[in-house]
């Protein structure tokens, strides 16, 4: 059997290591990753191997040559343009004229091929692909198989709601040579997303191989040194390419080691190294060959490439230093950071954690370097949550992060592109708005600033003005702690997409930013008619007169001056009779109180930005949310017969039934607030993200039908719908969902979002929610114990599936 390695990736995410080298030549213990790879390969009898190159291809070509010296024979397709996996290994079509076996270069495995290749044969399997198990699974393609291997379903990156598995598609695949004609050759083709699901569509043999062993993907900074620290700990089964002197200690040839060096297992030392008197070599420390440390030098958890010099009394821990970069006296390199190729720092130099430095780069002695230099690299994950990008006002959100956030959003628009950006009226949102403003000017995007409002009058002025997006700020209390919240809008009013989210993350964490020319920067306009456009609206969506004749006494409390500037004049417009409180201190039960001593027709809770609206009955009982929800989707239904709503896959199923016989109609959607506007992007106002329009309808409603709230409540027919967080740790979310899944396999099942499964009794929704080591369990039934039960069943199965603590 022949192989191909794909060795042309550029390992963008893994910069600043991989500016001068391709990433699978970046180096563990010593050796490049690719040399790993080469000699799996050859210890499975595979000699005949090509090796696809693209990225600074002849880097990989010079180092190994025809490969003779490593026992194999290598033929090097080079791709003058990247193609893709499939597209790559197209290219080396001419070489493929038997079986063969596709692995990469850039990640380090020690599974047993021999029997992933008799498994193959086995199978007489047209694709193999070589599966394991993962615990987070979501930056991979998670695979699922039936009983005897065959292959059903592929996801690609899946969110949380989507891992129906943990078993997740290692990239190492065996192919029979006629898979090649299913697609041309020169164009761009992905084996995981383009060729696999076409075979699978037309019913091809393609099979799945649980291999046992390990597999690292060397994708992130994290990743390269947390798979050199499970090499150390012999975690995986390769040729470690020194001798073990002391249980853990690995030190290759001609290294100078004094008597008062301390070293804790494990570290590994290259060969020809000079180690200082005094040094302190700590744990997970690996030094490459001609390195120099000067006395007194301590590491800890740092990774060291070669020709280094670590000046004396210099201190690091948990960083990365690349090839013959010179380091001064009493300097201090902090967790996470990264030291390109070539750098040299003056002494008493301060890298704080996490700072990267691009190669060839120099510092002043003396200096304290608080951000990276050039370019970058996130290492925090994603900036995106569920409802936007969150912090802890002027400890995570800084105005220095608006500008730089700014700048890296500004790289994702076109040039002269106008974004307008809002904020309520707390004055840190209107500090941040400001820095955000000057970052995006700075990248030569233009600004249209709108007055202090409410996200929902927002929206609806991207579009009306042609804007290439939004971002509105405001505050808001979770866990009774005030949080900032940034929330990015598209050109339609609506939050982004995930791969429009991916682009700013991306840009953000290469510090990838575009500043324009002086004479080029962005310039700003102001907006102040957004709250004037906002109501003008709502009087042509509502039927005004009935509102006006049923003069409606209405207790409002609110927190937010501009929610008091335009939602109590809105009320008394509509002939209300309304008692504002301005408070953060009232309780539901003294506003609760106030609603019933008055005789109000009702009383409402809005919080700042108009949304997550508590509705008081005239007696003072809290409408539940579920019920809020369907009494929402009923009067909309109701009153406006051409509308179409988008609701959550977790609504009540109660709603299908009252909208069967109203003129709108309904459609179940993902949980996520794009995937529900998105049903209704033509419409003007989106009922369930914006309660004062829900509340105006709700008015209109009530008013026609000559109903209490109270009354309108009743004609909602019970139900009883419960939800539920359960604790669960990352690592296990992704065997959870598997676990499910296979207890589900003679159920009806439903996964547009999680997983949700029908019984006689109703339904039980299983979530793992995206943000939280946690699970949403979400169940409805006939009565309360069969809804009590379904929520108990599945939360004690989550909290049984893995070890309590």
């Amino acid at each position: 059997m022949k192989a191909v390695i794909m060795a042309g990736g550029k390992g963008s995410r893994m910069r600043p290591l991989t500016c001068q080298i391709p990433k699978p030549m970046v180096p563990l213990l010593n050796r490049p990753c690719l040399e790993y790879i080469i000699e799996l390969l050859r210890n499975h009898g595979i000699t005949e191997i090509a090796v696809t190159v693209q990225y600074l291809s002849e880097v990989i070509i010079n180092y190994f040559g025809d490969g003779s010296k490593y026992g194999v024979k290598l033929h090097y397709f080079e791709e003058p343009l990247p193609l893709g996996t499939a597209g790559s290994v197209k290219n080396a079509e001419s070489f493929l004229d038997e079986p063969f076996i596709v692995i990469s270069g850039d990640g380090l495995t020690d599974f047993d091929l021999t029997k992933a290749i008799h498994y193959h044969k086995s199978k007489k399997s047209l694709v193999t692909l070589v599966l394991t198990p993962m615990n987070a699974p979501l930056e991979y393609g998670v695979v699922m198989t039936d009983s005897s291997g065959r292959i059903q379903r592929f996801m690609e990156k899946p969110s949380w709601s989507e891992v129906f598995s943990d078993t997740i598609n290692t990239g190492i695949y065996i192919l029979q040579p006629e898979v090649l004609q299913s697609f041309e050759k020169g164009i761009t083709y992905d084996f995981s997303t383009d060729l696999f699901p076409l075979l699978l569509s037309l019913g091809e043999p393609l099979y799945g191989y649980v291999a046992e062993g390990y597999w690292s993907d060397i994708g992130n900074l994290h990743q390269y040194r947390q798979t050199q620290f499970d090499m150390l700990d012999k975690k995986v089964k390769v040729r470690i390419a020194a001798q073990e002197v002391l249980p853990g200690i690995y030190v290759e040839e001609s290294v100078q080691l004094p008597s008062k060096v301390k070293c804790s297992s494990p570290v590994f030392i290259g060969p020809h190294c000079s180690i200082g008197y005094g040094a302190e070599i700590g744990e997970y420390s690996v030094i490459g060959r001609n390195t120099v440390l000067g006395n007194n030098v301590s590491l800890e958890r740092s990774i060291l490439w070669d020709g280094v010099f670590i000046g004396e009394g210099s201190e690091m821990f948990g960083t990365t230093v690349c090839n013959h970069s010179t380091i001064g006296e009493v300097s201090s390199l902090a967790d996470g950071s990264i030291i390109g190729t070539r750098c040299n720092l003056g002494r008493k130099t301060v890298i704080r954690p996490n700072v990267k430095l691009w190669p060839g780069k120099y510092i002043l002695p003396g200096s304290t370097v608080h951000t990276s230099i050039i370019w970058g690299e996130q290492t925090s994950g994603s900036l995106f949550g569920s409802l936007g990008i969150l912090g802890i006002p002027n400890v995570e959100m800084t105005p220095e992060f608006a500008s730089k956030l700014a700048a890296a959003y500004g790289t994702t628009l076109p040039t002269g592109s106008t974004i307008g950006v809002s904020s309520s009226s707390h004055k840190f949102a209107i500090l941040m708005k400001t820095s955000f403003i000057l970052g995006l000017h700075s990248a030569g995007i233009h600004t249209m600033e709108i007055s202090s409002t409410m996200t929902a009058a927002v929206r609806p002025c991207i579009s009306r003005l042609k804007l290439q997006g939004g971002i509105h700020f405001r505050i808001i209390q979770p866990f009774n702690e005030k949080r900032l919240l940034i929330e990015f809008m598209d050109h339609l009013g609506l939050p982004l997409t995930k791969g429009q989210e991916r682009q700013i993350d991306h840009a953000y964490g290469q510090e990838n930013y575009v500043r324009s020319d002086m004479e080029h920067t962005g310039a700003n306009k102001n907006y102040d008619h957004s709250d004037e456009d906002y109501l003008s609206g709502l009087i042509s969506d509502l039927n005004v007169e009935p509102i006006h004749q049923a003069k409606f006494e209405v207790i409002l409390h609110y927190n937010q001056y501009h929610l008091e500037r335009m939602v109590s004049p809105w009320l008394q417009r509509l002939n209300c009779k309304t008692q504002s409180l301005f408070s953060d201190e009232l309780t539901l039960q003294e506003l609760s109180d106030i609603v019933v001593n008055n005789h109000a027709n009702f009383g409402v809770h809005l919080d700042g930005n108009g949304q997550n609206m508590t509705l008081f009955t005239d007696k003072g009982i809290v409408v539940p949310e579920d019920t809020l929800m369907t009494l929402k989707i009923l009067v909309l239904l109701s009153l406006n017969k051409d509308t179409v709503v988008g609701i959550p896959v977790s609504a009540p199923e109660i709603i299908e039934t009252l909208a069967a016989s109203l003129p709108g109609r309904i459609v179940r959607t993902k949980e996520t607030a794009r995937a529900m506007m998105e049903v209704g992007v033509h419409q003007p106002f989106h009922l369930l993200f914006d309660d004062v329009y829900a509340l105006s309808k709700i008015m209109e409603y009530l008013a026609c039908e000559h109903l209490t709230l109270t009354e309108a409540i009743h004609k909602i027919p019970k139900f009883y719908i419960l939800r539920e967080e359960v604790p669960c740790p990352w690592e296990d979310k992704g065997r959870i969902m598997r676990l499910i899944m296979n207890e589900t396999k003679d159920k009806p099942v439903e996964l547009m979002d999680g997983i949700k499964i029908y019984n006689d009794e109703g339904w039980v929704l299983i979530m793992p929610d995206s943000e939280e080591p946690s699970f949403r369990i979400i169940a409805q039934s006939h009565t309360i114990t069969s809804a009590e039960n379904l929520v108990l069943s599945y939360s004690q199965r989550i909290l049984n599936s893995f070890p309590q603590s």
